[in-house]
Formats: structure tokens, sequence, C-alpha cells
């Protein structure tokens, strides 16, 4: 009587076994893909939310600004180095062009 129920439980627990071993690839599988698609749909989410639907209002804007902004902006030193850089690039467009002895080209291009 007793071996009949060690039989019968490990009948059954072989079963139960086979069939896990059957379905677990399958559930995992698709537990596997619904993570991509649910993590994928999360993405386009946050990315609607915060690149595409991105309102400021105009002091919204401005306190970013402010709140980013660690060195201020000074104009006037601004302007001396774009002339200092037009000064230069006038420098080098009218300023003498190269006419040594060219090792590469001796007669000429």
């Amino acid at each position: 009587m007793e071996t009949e129920k060690k039989e019968k439980r490990a009948k059954v627990s072989q079963t139960i076994k086979i069939k896990f071993q059957k379905l677990l690839p399958f559930f995992s599988r698709w537990f596997f893909w619904m993570m991509i698609f649910l993590s994928f749909f999360y993405a386009a989410l946050i990315w609607k939310k915060y690149i595409v639907n991105a309102e400021w209002s105009e002091e919204k804007k401005k306190a970013y600004i402010s709140e980013q902004s660690v060195l201020p902006f000074n104009e006037e030193k601004y302007k001396k180095a774009l002339e200092i850089k037009n000064s230069r690039q006038e420098k080098l467009d009218k300023g003498e062009k190269f006419s040594g002895r060219d090792i590469f080209f001796p007669e000429g291009f």
C-alpha cells in the first residue's frame, strides 16, 4: 500500500516536472518579450512627455537660464574678442602669401 502511494507520488511529481520543463521556456520567452515591449512603451512615453510636448512658459525659461548660468555674459568682452578675431582674419587675408621655393612642385602647379 505504502509503496503504491510512493510510486503514485513519484509518477505525479515526474509528470509535473516534465510539464514544468516544457512550459518554462514558453513562459520565459513571453515574459522576456513582454518586458522588452513594456520598456519600449515606457521609453516612448518619456520621450513624448519630455521631448515632444516640452512646453515651458517664459518665466520658467528665464528661471532655468538664470539657474544654469554660472558665468555671466559680458557683452563688452565679447565685442572685443570679435574685433580681435576680425583683425586677425583681415591680416591673414591681406597679408603676404608664402612665396618661397616649393620642394614638392618646383616648377609650379
